[in-house]
């Protein structure tokens, strides 16, 4: 079952995957709504199977490789896919270009957060310090962030300002591949008790996070990454005692 899973996960993000290359001349708001579907399932398949696997007393050393497997793709390629669409998007200079695909030099900035996300995942099978919380920001997370940005952009025309919007994926795509490795301790939604003396920074998060989504639906998800990595920081002792 937990295998199963976590080869939903992988095949969700390889279909998200092919709809983003096989529309990268023309992303449509169809495209954006399929490929969310697609990474939600993802999402909850990466959150399920190693619950499932806990409860069920059946993790391997395979289902713990497939899982990063699956990650790289569903949370590494397809997002590294949505940068690289948004930057040819903002582009008149291409490197190469044809009638079905056009790869403009800026764009090479996307590729990465792949890389990256490999780099982590890597770094991630082999510590066994992050049972209680995560070294750098989890690839889903970073995957939300850039979903989001993909969203508001295809839907609203930018993000900010067309003037402004390259120079700040070359800003997401740098940092954010940065924060994947980084030695930063950032708290995990795993709860020993319900008690708000043991969890109360993680209780704050979730509140806040709940008005964000209220009133500002998929707009929110920067604002929410954001305050999740200054919580950690604050209270980056609580985190790693």
């Amino acid at each position: 079952m937990p295998n199963f899973l976590t080869l939903l996960n992988l095949s969700c993000g390889v279909l998200s995957a092919i709809f983003m290359i096989s529309s990268n001349a023309q992303i449509t708001t169809t495209t954006v709504t399929i490929v969310m579907v697609l990474m939600l399932i993802s999402l909850v398949a990466d959150f399920l199977d190693g619950m499932v696997a806990r409860l069920m007393n059946i993790g391997s050393p395979i289902g713990k490789e497939l899982d990063s497997l699956a990650d790289c793709i569903s949370f590494g390629v397809v997002p590294g896919l949505m940068l690289f669409s948004m930057f040819n998007h903002f582009s008149t200079d291409f490197i190469y270009e044809n009638e079905n695909l056009k790869i403009a030099a800026i764009s090479l900035f996307a590729f990465l957060v792949p890389a990256f996300s490999a780099l982590r995942l890597a770094k991630f099978n082999l510590d066994e310090d992050q049972a209680t919380y995560f070294k750098g920001l989890a690839t889903p997370s970073n995957t939300l962030f850039i979903f989001s940005l993909f969203s508001i952009y295809y839907n609203n025309g930018q993000i900010i300002n067309p003037s402004v919007d390259p120079y700040l994926l070359i800003v997401v795509s740098i940092v954010f591949s940065i924060l994947l490795i980084v030695d930063l301790p950032l708290f995990a939604l795993k709860f020993k008790g319900l008690s708000w003396a043991e969890n109360y920074y993680k209780y704050i998060f979730l509140i806040i996070t709940l008005g964000l989504v209220a009133w500002l639906q998929v707009a929110a998800i920067p604002l929410i990454i954001l305050l999740y990595i200054i919580i950690s920081i604050i209270f980056r002792k609580e985190i790693t005692k």
